[in-house]
Protein backbone atom coordinates (compact mmCIF):
# COMPACT_ATOMS: atom_id res chain seq x y z
CA UNK A 1 0.00 0.00 0.00
CA UNK A 2 1.40 3.40 -0.96
CA UNK A 3 0.68 6.56 0.97
CA UNK A 4 2.79 8.97 -1.08
CA UNK A 5 4.83 9.08 -4.25
CA UNK A 6 8.02 9.66 -2.33
CA UNK A 7 7.53 7.45 0.72
CA UNK A 8 7.07 4.08 -0.92
CA UNK A 9 5.44 2.53 2.11
CA UNK A 10 4.69 3.72 5.60
CA UNK A 11 6.38 0.97 7.57
CA UNK A 12 4.77 0.91 10.98
CA UNK A 13 6.67 -2.21 12.00
CA UNK A 14 10.00 -0.57 11.21
CA UNK A 15 8.94 2.63 12.89
CA UNK A 16 8.09 0.95 16.17
CA UNK A 17 10.69 -1.82 16.23
CA UNK A 18 12.93 -2.01 19.25
CA UNK A 19 15.69 -4.27 20.51
CA UNK A 20 13.30 -7.07 21.37
CA UNK A 21 9.68 -7.90 20.73
CA UNK A 22 7.78 -5.87 23.27
CA UNK A 23 5.23 -7.26 25.70
CA UNK A 24 3.12 -4.15 25.52
CA UNK A 25 2.65 -2.73 22.05
CA UNK A 26 1.63 0.93 22.05
CA UNK A 27 -1.70 0.49 20.29
CA UNK A 28 -2.56 4.18 20.65
CA UNK A 29 0.57 5.11 18.74
CA UNK A 30 -0.08 2.45 16.10
CA UNK A 31 -3.62 3.67 15.47
CA UNK A 32 -2.59 7.31 15.23
CA UNK A 33 0.18 6.59 12.73
CA UNK A 34 -2.04 4.36 10.59
CA UNK A 35 -4.93 6.80 10.52
CA UNK A 36 -2.84 9.77 9.40
CA UNK A 37 0.38 8.60 7.73
CA UNK A 38 1.39 12.06 6.49
CA UNK A 39 0.47 14.82 8.96
CA UNK A 40 1.08 12.53 11.91
CA UNK A 41 3.24 9.67 10.63
CA UNK A 42 5.82 11.42 8.50
CA UNK A 43 6.19 14.33 10.92
CA UNK A 44 6.65 11.82 13.74
CA UNK A 45 9.30 10.00 11.74
CA UNK A 46 11.23 13.14 10.89
CA UNK A 47 11.11 14.55 14.42
CA UNK A 48 12.31 11.22 15.83
CA UNK A 49 15.19 10.91 13.40
CA UNK A 50 16.32 14.52 13.86
CA UNK A 51 16.49 14.09 17.65
CA UNK A 52 18.57 10.93 17.28
CA UNK A 53 20.90 12.49 14.73
CA UNK A 54 21.29 15.54 16.95
CA UNK A 55 22.55 13.32 19.75
CA UNK A 56 25.16 11.72 17.49
CA UNK A 57 26.34 15.12 16.28
CA UNK A 58 26.89 16.08 19.92
CA UNK A 59 28.97 12.93 20.39
CA UNK A 60 31.31 13.95 17.56
CA UNK A 61 31.61 17.42 19.06
CA UNK A 62 29.45 19.25 16.52
CA UNK A 63 27.51 21.45 18.93
CA UNK A 64 26.07 23.63 16.15
CA UNK A 65 24.36 20.75 14.35
CA UNK A 66 23.28 19.26 17.68
CA UNK A 67 21.43 22.42 18.63
CA UNK A 68 20.07 23.01 15.13
CA UNK A 69 18.62 19.53 14.67
CA UNK A 70 17.24 19.36 18.18
CA UNK A 71 15.54 22.71 17.62
CA UNK A 72 14.06 21.46 14.34
CA UNK A 73 12.82 18.30 16.03
CA UNK A 74 11.16 20.25 18.82
CA UNK A 75 9.61 22.68 16.33
CA UNK A 76 8.01 19.78 14.44
CA UNK A 77 6.30 18.32 17.49
CA UNK A 78 3.42 20.82 17.78
CA UNK A 79 2.66 20.32 14.07
CA UNK A 80 1.82 16.63 14.57
CA UNK A 81 -1.91 16.24 14.05
CA UNK A 82 -2.46 13.71 16.85
CA UNK A 83 -2.16 14.92 20.47
CA UNK A 84 -0.96 11.56 21.85
CA UNK A 85 1.83 11.38 19.26
CA UNK A 86 2.87 14.87 20.35
CA UNK A 87 3.21 13.50 23.89
CA UNK A 88 5.16 10.49 22.66
CA UNK A 89 7.57 12.75 20.78
CA UNK A 90 8.15 14.88 23.86
CA UNK A 91 9.18 11.72 25.66
CA UNK A 92 11.47 10.76 22.80
CA UNK A 93 13.08 14.20 22.87
CA UNK A 94 13.50 14.18 26.66
CA UNK A 95 15.33 10.86 26.43
CA UNK A 96 17.62 12.06 23.66
CA UNK A 97 18.44 15.20 25.66
CA UNK A 98 19.20 13.05 28.71
CA UNK A 99 21.51 10.94 26.53
CA UNK A 100 23.49 14.11 25.83
CA UNK A 101 23.92 14.68 29.58
CA UNK A 102 21.68 17.74 29.90
CA UNK A 103 19.46 16.42 32.68
CA UNK A 104 18.03 19.81 33.64
CA UNK A 105 16.56 20.29 30.17
CA UNK A 106 15.54 16.63 29.90
CA UNK A 107 13.57 16.82 33.15
CA UNK A 108 11.96 20.08 32.05
CA UNK A 109 10.71 18.38 28.88
CA UNK A 110 9.56 15.38 30.94
CA UNK A 111 7.49 17.63 33.17
CA UNK A 112 5.72 19.07 30.12
CA UNK A 113 4.29 15.60 29.36
CA UNK A 114 0.71 15.18 30.56
CA UNK A 115 0.13 11.55 29.51
CA UNK A 116 0.87 9.30 32.48
CA UNK A 117 2.06 6.28 30.49
CA UNK A 118 4.44 8.33 28.35
CA UNK A 119 5.70 10.21 31.41
CA UNK A 120 6.51 7.04 33.35
CA UNK A 121 8.16 5.20 30.46
CA UNK A 122 10.27 8.25 29.68
CA UNK A 123 11.15 8.62 33.35
CA UNK A 124 12.48 5.04 33.41
CA UNK A 125 14.94 5.88 30.64
CA UNK A 126 16.03 9.14 32.23
CA UNK A 127 16.37 7.51 35.67
CA UNK A 128 18.79 4.95 34.21
CA UNK A 129 20.92 7.73 32.76
CA UNK A 130 20.77 9.73 36.00
CA UNK A 131 21.92 6.69 37.98
CA UNK A 132 24.79 6.02 35.61
CA UNK A 133 25.82 9.66 36.06
CA UNK A 134 25.88 8.99 39.85
CA UNK A 135 22.91 11.26 40.54
CA UNK A 136 21.25 8.88 42.97
CA UNK A 137 19.02 11.37 44.79
CA UNK A 138 17.47 12.55 41.53
CA UNK A 139 17.08 8.95 40.38
CA UNK A 140 15.24 8.00 43.57
CA UNK A 141 12.97 11.04 43.41
CA UNK A 142 12.04 10.25 39.83
CA UNK A 143 11.23 6.61 40.60
CA UNK A 144 9.15 7.59 43.61
CA UNK A 145 7.08 9.78 41.30
CA UNK A 146 6.73 6.79 38.96
CA UNK A 147 5.38 4.61 41.78
CA UNK A 148 2.78 7.20 42.73
CA UNK A 149 1.67 7.77 39.15
CA UNK A 150 1.61 4.05 38.27
CA UNK A 151 -0.64 3.12 41.19
CA UNK A 152 -3.10 5.81 40.13
CA UNK A 153 -3.61 4.30 36.64
CA UNK A 154 -7.15 2.84 36.45
CA UNK A 155 -6.55 0.21 33.71
CA UNK A 156 -5.38 -2.96 35.42
CA UNK A 157 -3.01 -4.34 32.78
CA UNK A 158 -1.38 -0.98 32.10
CA UNK A 159 -1.03 -0.39 35.84
CA UNK A 160 0.66 -3.79 36.13
CA UNK A 161 3.08 -2.96 33.31
CA UNK A 162 4.02 0.41 34.79
CA UNK A 163 4.43 -0.94 38.33
CA UNK A 164 6.63 -3.83 37.16
CA UNK A 165 8.84 -1.61 35.01
CA UNK A 166 9.25 0.85 37.85
CA UNK A 167 10.25 -1.95 40.20
CA UNK A 168 12.86 -3.14 37.72
CA UNK A 169 14.23 0.41 37.40
CA UNK A 170 15.41 0.22 41.01
CA UNK A 171 18.20 -2.06 39.79
CA UNK A 172 20.28 1.08 39.29
CA UNK A 173 19.94 1.91 43.00
CA UNK A 174 19.02 -0.91 45.39
CA UNK A 175 17.29 -3.82 43.59
CA UNK A 176 15.49 -5.00 46.75
CA UNK A 177 13.49 -1.78 46.77
CA UNK A 178 11.79 -2.94 43.58
CA UNK A 179 10.96 -6.49 44.70
CA UNK A 180 7.46 -5.83 46.03
CA UNK A 181 6.52 -3.88 42.92
CA UNK A 182 7.61 -6.60 40.49
CA UNK A 183 5.79 -9.33 42.43
CA UNK A 184 2.68 -7.16 42.68
CA UNK A 185 2.59 -6.86 38.91
CA UNK A 186 3.32 -10.56 38.41
CA UNK A 187 0.21 -11.40 40.38
CA UNK A 188 -1.85 -9.59 37.76
CA UNK A 189 0.02 -11.29 34.89
CA UNK A 190 -0.83 -14.71 36.33
CA UNK A 191 -4.54 -13.89 36.10
CA UNK A 192 -4.50 -13.25 32.34
CA UNK A 193 -6.50 -15.81 30.38
CA UNK A 194 -5.17 -15.21 26.86
CA UNK A 195 -2.05 -17.40 26.47
CA UNK A 196 -0.31 -14.97 24.11
CA UNK A 197 -0.72 -12.00 26.44
CA UNK A 198 0.16 -14.11 29.49
CA UNK A 199 3.34 -15.38 27.82
CA UNK A 200 4.44 -11.85 26.88
CA UNK A 201 3.81 -10.61 30.42
CA UNK A 202 5.74 -13.57 31.83
CA UNK A 203 8.69 -12.80 29.56
CA UNK A 204 8.73 -9.28 30.89
CA UNK A 205 8.33 -10.48 34.48
CA UNK A 206 11.26 -12.85 34.05
CA UNK A 207 13.44 -10.01 32.87
CA UNK A 208 12.36 -7.79 35.75
CA UNK A 209 12.97 -10.56 38.27
CA UNK A 210 16.52 -10.83 36.91
CA UNK A 211 16.85 -7.06 37.34
CA UNK A 212 15.98 -7.28 41.04
CA UNK A 213 18.39 -10.22 41.53
CA UNK A 214 15.75 -12.96 41.90
CA UNK A 215 17.43 -15.17 39.33
CA UNK A 216 16.03 -18.57 40.35
CA UNK A 217 12.45 -17.28 40.22
CA UNK A 218 13.16 -15.51 36.93
CA UNK A 219 14.40 -18.71 35.28
CA UNK A 220 11.34 -20.57 36.56
CA UNK A 221 9.08 -17.93 35.00
CA UNK A 222 10.99 -18.16 31.71
CA UNK A 223 10.43 -21.93 31.83
CA UNK A 224 6.72 -21.33 32.35
CA UNK A 225 6.67 -19.38 29.08
CA UNK A 226 7.75 -22.52 27.22
CA UNK A 227 4.78 -24.40 28.69
CA UNK A 228 2.42 -21.67 27.45
CA UNK A 229 3.75 -21.54 23.87
CA UNK A 230 1.93 -24.72 22.67
CA UNK A 231 -1.34 -23.10 23.75
CA UNK A 232 -0.86 -20.22 21.27
CA UNK A 233 -2.52 -21.06 17.96
CA UNK A 234 -1.25 -18.22 15.75
CA UNK A 235 2.20 -18.99 14.29
CA UNK A 236 3.35 -15.38 14.23
CA UNK A 237 2.35 -14.84 17.84
CA UNK A 238 4.04 -18.08 18.85
CA UNK A 239 7.23 -16.88 17.14
CA UNK A 240 7.01 -13.47 18.77
CA UNK A 241 6.81 -15.02 22.23
CA UNK A 242 9.83 -17.25 21.59
CA UNK A 243 11.83 -14.37 20.10
CA UNK A 244 11.08 -12.21 23.11
CA UNK A 245 12.01 -15.09 25.42
CA UNK A 246 15.33 -15.41 23.62
CA UNK A 247 15.95 -11.68 23.66
CA UNK A 248 15.17 -11.19 27.33
CA UNK A 249 17.36 -14.11 28.38
CA UNK A 250 20.24 -13.03 26.13
CA UNK A 251 20.09 -9.52 27.57
CA UNK A 252 20.34 -10.97 31.08
CA UNK A 253 23.33 -13.17 30.21
CA UNK A 254 21.46 -16.49 29.85
CA UNK A 255 22.77 -16.99 26.32
CA UNK A 256 22.53 -20.78 26.07
CA UNK A 257 18.89 -20.71 27.10
CA UNK A 258 18.33 -17.76 24.78
CA UNK A 259 19.74 -19.58 21.76
CA UNK A 260 17.52 -22.59 22.46
CA UNK A 261 14.43 -20.37 22.39
CA UNK A 262 15.62 -18.67 19.21
CA UNK A 263 16.20 -22.04 17.53
CA UNK A 264 12.54 -22.84 18.15
CA UNK A 265 11.51 -19.40 16.93
CA UNK A 266 13.44 -19.70 13.67
CA UNK A 267 11.98 -23.12 12.96
CA UNK A 268 8.54 -21.48 12.86
CA UNK A 269 9.54 -18.09 11.41
CA UNK A 270 11.24 -19.60 8.37
CA UNK A 271 7.83 -20.89 7.21
CA UNK A 272 5.86 -17.68 7.77
CA UNK A 273 4.38 -16.04 4.65
CA UNK A 274 6.12 -12.87 3.47
CA UNK A 275 4.88 -9.78 5.31
CA UNK A 276 6.21 -6.82 7.28
CA UNK A 277 5.41 -8.72 10.48
CA UNK A 278 7.31 -11.84 9.42
CA UNK A 279 10.31 -9.80 8.24
CA UNK A 280 10.33 -7.96 11.57
CA UNK A 281 10.26 -11.12 13.67
CA UNK A 282 12.98 -12.73 11.53
CA UNK A 283 15.12 -9.63 12.04
CA UNK A 284 14.58 -9.92 15.79
CA UNK A 285 15.79 -13.52 15.64
CA UNK A 286 18.97 -12.45 13.82
CA UNK A 287 19.59 -9.64 16.30
CA UNK A 288 18.94 -11.77 19.35
CA UNK A 289 21.24 -14.51 18.02
CA UNK A 290 23.86 -11.77 17.90
CA UNK A 291 23.15 -10.88 21.51
CA UNK A 292 23.44 -14.58 22.35
CA UNK A 293 26.90 -14.60 20.68
CA UNK A 294 25.61 -17.06 18.08
CA UNK A 295 26.96 -14.89 15.28
CA UNK A 296 26.96 -17.45 12.46
CA UNK A 297 23.35 -18.34 13.10
CA UNK A 298 22.39 -14.68 13.21
CA UNK A 299 24.15 -13.93 9.95
CA UNK A 300 22.47 -16.88 8.22
CA UNK A 301 19.06 -15.65 9.34
CA UNK A 302 19.79 -12.07 8.23
CA UNK A 303 20.92 -13.31 4.82
CA UNK A 304 17.55 -15.01 4.31
CA UNK A 305 15.41 -11.95 5.13
CA UNK A 306 13.94 -10.71 1.86
CA UNK A 307 13.35 -7.15 3.04
CA UNK A 308 16.53 -4.99 2.95
CA UNK A 309 15.58 -2.81 5.91
CA UNK A 310 15.02 -5.70 8.30
CA UNK A 311 18.07 -7.56 6.99
CA UNK A 312 20.21 -4.47 7.62
CA UNK A 313 18.91 -4.15 11.16
CA UNK A 314 19.89 -7.77 11.76
CA UNK A 315 23.45 -7.19 10.53
CA UNK A 316 23.86 -4.08 12.67
CA UNK A 317 22.93 -5.75 15.95
CA UNK A 318 25.16 -8.75 15.21
CA UNK A 319 28.03 -6.38 14.37
CA UNK A 320 27.50 -4.53 17.65
CA UNK A 321 27.96 -7.70 19.69
CA UNK A 322 30.84 -8.98 17.56
CA UNK A 323 32.73 -5.75 18.11
CA UNK A 324 32.07 -5.77 21.87
CA UNK A 325 33.36 -9.32 22.16
CA UNK A 326 36.18 -8.90 19.62
CA UNK A 327 34.74 -11.98 17.93
CA UNK A 328 34.95 -11.29 14.20
CA UNK A 329 34.88 -8.67 11.47
CA UNK A 330 32.12 -6.35 12.68
CA UNK A 331 33.03 -3.75 10.05
CA UNK A 332 32.22 -6.17 7.23
CA UNK A 333 28.68 -6.57 8.57
CA UNK A 334 28.25 -2.82 8.92
CA UNK A 335 29.33 -2.45 5.31
CA UNK A 336 26.68 -5.01 4.31
CA UNK A 337 24.04 -3.01 6.15
CA UNK A 338 25.21 0.23 4.54
CA UNK A 339 25.07 -1.30 1.05
CA UNK A 340 21.46 -2.37 1.64
CA UNK A 341 20.40 1.28 2.06
CA UNK A 342 20.31 1.70 -1.73
CA UNK A 343 17.64 -1.02 -1.91
CA UNK A 344 15.47 0.58 0.80
CA UNK A 345 12.76 2.78 -0.70
CA UNK A 346 11.37 4.35 2.45
CA UNK A 347 13.41 7.45 3.43
CA UNK A 348 12.66 6.99 7.12
CA UNK A 349 14.03 3.46 7.03
CA UNK A 350 17.08 4.68 5.12
CA UNK A 351 17.74 7.27 7.82
CA UNK A 352 17.25 4.73 10.62
CA UNK A 353 19.76 2.29 9.13
CA UNK A 354 22.32 5.01 8.42
CA UNK A 355 21.93 6.41 11.93
CA UNK A 356 22.36 2.97 13.52
CA UNK A 357 25.44 2.20 11.41
CA UNK A 358 26.85 5.61 12.36
CA UNK A 359 26.27 4.83 16.03
CA UNK A 360 28.36 1.65 15.73
CA UNK A 361 31.17 3.52 13.99
CA UNK A 362 30.99 6.04 16.84
CA UNK A 363 31.69 3.16 19.23
CA UNK A 364 34.67 2.28 17.03
CA UNK A 365 35.89 5.92 17.28
CA UNK A 366 35.73 6.44 13.49
CA UNK A 367 34.37 9.99 13.61
CA UNK A 368 35.01 10.72 9.94
CA UNK A 369 32.80 7.80 8.95
CA UNK A 370 30.17 8.91 11.46
CA UNK A 371 29.98 12.39 9.95
CA UNK A 372 29.71 10.93 6.44
CA UNK A 373 26.82 8.68 7.46
CA UNK A 374 25.08 11.45 9.39
CA UNK A 375 25.09 13.64 6.30
CA UNK A 376 23.47 10.83 4.31
CA UNK A 377 20.88 10.25 7.03
CA UNK A 378 19.95 13.93 6.96
CA UNK A 379 19.40 13.73 3.21
CA UNK A 380 16.99 10.83 3.74
CA UNK A 381 15.23 12.73 6.52
CA UNK A 382 14.76 15.71 4.22
CA UNK A 383 12.84 13.50 1.79
CA UNK A 384 10.22 13.02 4.47
CA UNK A 385 9.81 16.78 4.67
CA UNK A 386 9.36 16.92 0.89
CA UNK A 387 6.80 14.13 1.01
CA UNK A 388 4.69 15.90 3.63
CA UNK A 389 4.73 19.09 1.54
CA UNK A 390 3.70 17.21 -1.60
CA UNK A 391 0.74 15.78 0.28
Amino acid sequence: MKFSSITASFCLVGLLSATTVQAHTDHRLERALQQDPVKTGQVFQQASVLAQLANLYKEVGDEANYKLLLKKSEALQPTVADSYVQQYLKGHTANEIASSGDFTQALAVLDSISDTEVWIKTAWKISAKLAKADKQDQTRQLLEQCIKKAHAVPELELRSELISGTGASFRYLEPEQGVALVYEAFGIAQSLTDPYERALHFNETGAHLMDIKHKARALAVFDEVLTIVPQIEDKLQKTQVLVMLGGEQAEKGERVRAAQALDQAWEIAASLPASEESYAVQSEIARNYGQSYQYDKGIRVAEQIKDPYHAAEGYIRIAKNMYKQKAGDATALLQKAELLVAAIQDPYQQAVVLRKVASEYMTMKDEAKVRHLLAQALQSSNKLNLASKVN
